[in-house]
């Protein structure tokens, strides 16, 4: 039966036609049947790569008539052989020879050319021929179409990519951030392993999409969502929850880290020129929180969409968290973090309106520039300064002849700062601040803009200063005389 096979791989090629050749035994008829029907196409070549056989599935797969081929060297060129990533398989490094160099079986996702010049996906098989000295005679080469298999999977990756991807940005969507979120707490809960969630909103962007237009407002926001995605770890997930307001979740990931890569990403974000905006810069503002015991997907997202308002709130361009409460029911929280401060600061007296404590990270030299600025571009005054305190005077005209109905609202900003003060978000020292806003004058707490105007100084100097707040306490205003 071997010197039969032999035969066939180094005698004359055999016809390839529907009946076999006179002569042939019943045996042999069944043979030619089988390869003549089956699905796959079946090549033979012998040890000198001649082809000796070119089935009918293999003249439907690559459009190549089998009589043309008998007889003539085997080269991947012929049916324009490439790999699975296209790259077109070299004459001198076709598989079929090394199979039979090396005696071995081969087996690799290749793609050839059909009729009509359509991409054919095959599976290609070699299978050396072996003969009883163990001497390669040949090898047979199947080729299974794997085309309709090949548009099916991409078919399916292209409706995954439809339903978890938003569509403009090219991050995962609002349904696959949930599903996600809602996997990685009960896997914090099944492992108790740390996890944080960040959610970030790009500062004014109503003013951008009003300024230069949706198309505009829509390259801001595929510029924004590369900025998360080169700023973030391959296993985190960044998401488009809706609108300018993006999410990531931050598998393994603790609260002080999560806060530092949000932080990360504010500088790259507000030191990155948008081509779309015309090189102008963009920023946004940012909420981080741990996950806590009896948390759900949703009093975490809750937190972190808090810390993220309370961001807005001090200014914008900022970071804020919310810190899990160490207790046994977790309890959702509208209000940052209360410190009691073991801080030693001045005795201020006057109408004390607004405090607010914080941490700066900057030095203190940076520090002073930074009030110096604020100073200069608001055209406010400085009163008086020396080590660790400056108090700066704000006086607003009103634009109008002052009355004891409309005059200027006279207030005070009293900055204090310690230095080397351990932090509390993490193992650092820190430069730690207090901000005071009061009044000069007593008669000025019957103006009626003053909570207002108070709140919006102090979140002036929070957001300039790049303050992350610890405490904040509204005082109360004394009885008045009048």
């Amino acid at each position: 039966m071997e010197d039969q096979a032999t035969n066939e791989l180094t005698g004359p090629a055999p016809a390839l036609t529907p009946t076999a050749p006179s002569g042939s035994t019943t045996k042999q008829l069944f043979q030619r049947c089988l390869i003549d029907n089956v699905r796959e196409g079946v090549i033979m070549v012998d040890q000198y790569l001649k082809v000796k056989l070119w089935n009918q599935a293999a003249e439907q797969l690559t459009g190549i008539r089998g009589p043309g081929m008998l007889g003539s060297d085997w080269l991947p060129s012929y049916i324009d052989l490439r790999d699975r990533f296209d790259k077109a398989i070299p004459d001198n490094a076709c598989p079929i020879k090394e199979s039979i160099r090396k005696a071995e079986q081969v087996m690799l996702a290749a793609t050839v050319t059909g009729r009509g010049g359509r991409r054919m996906a095959i599976e290609l098989h070699v299978i050396p021929v072996m003969g009883r000295d163990m001497g390669v005679r040949g090898a047979v080469i199947l080729m299974h179409d794997q085309s309709s298999q090949v548009d099916l999977e991409q078919q399916v990756l292209t409706l995954y990519a439809h339903a978890t991807r938003d569509q403009l940005t090219g991050v995962a969507n609002r349904a696959h951030f949930e599903r996600s979120l809602d996997a990685r707490i009960k896997e914090f809960h099944a492992k108790t392993t740390i996890s944080s969630l960040i959610v970030a909103d790009i500062d004014f962007f109503k003013k951008i999409n009003d300024d230069f237009g949706h198309h505009i407002g829509d390259q801001s926001l595929i510029s924004f969502a590369k900025i998360l995605q080169d700023n973030t770890r391959t296993n985190d997930l960044v998401a488009r929850y809706g609108g300018e307001e993006f999410v990531i979740v931050c598998p393994n990931c603790t609260l002080e880290s999560a806060f530092e890569r949000a932080e990360e990403i504010r500088l790259a974000l507000s030191q990155a020129p948008i081509s779309a905006l015309n090189g102008k810069n963009m920023t946004a503002s940012f909420g981080v929180t741990e996950f806590q015991t009896g948390d759900t997907a949703i009093t975490a997202f809750v937190r972190a969409d808090q810390a993220l308002l309370l961001a807005k709130e001090s200014g914008r361009n900022q970071v804020r968290y919310m810190e899990p409460k160490k207790t046994d029911d977790a309890k959702e929280t509208s209000q940052p973090r209360k410190i009691q401060s073991d801080i030693e600061w001045m005795n201020l007296k006057g109408n004390l309106l607004l405090q607010q404590e914080g941490e700066i990270t900057c030095p203190l030299e940076i520090l002073v520039e930074k009030i110096k600025g604020v100073v200069a571009q608001n055209e406010y005054k400085i009163g008086s300064a020396e080590e660790g305190y400056v108090q700066i005077l704000v006086n607003k005209p009103s634009g109008t002849k002052p009355s004891l109905i409309n005059r200027p609202l006279a207030l005070v900003v009293d900055i204090e700062t310690k230095e080397n003060i351990p932090s509390t978000q993490s193992k650092r020292k820190c430069l730690r601040i207090r901000i005071t806003v009061r009044t000069l004058k007593n008669r000025d707490r019957r103006h009626k803009d003053l909570d207002q105007k108070a709140k919006q100084i102090m979140n002036q100097f929070i957001g300039d200063l790049a303050m992350f707040r610890l405490v904040e306490e509204k005082l109360e205003a004394p009885e008045s005389r009048y």
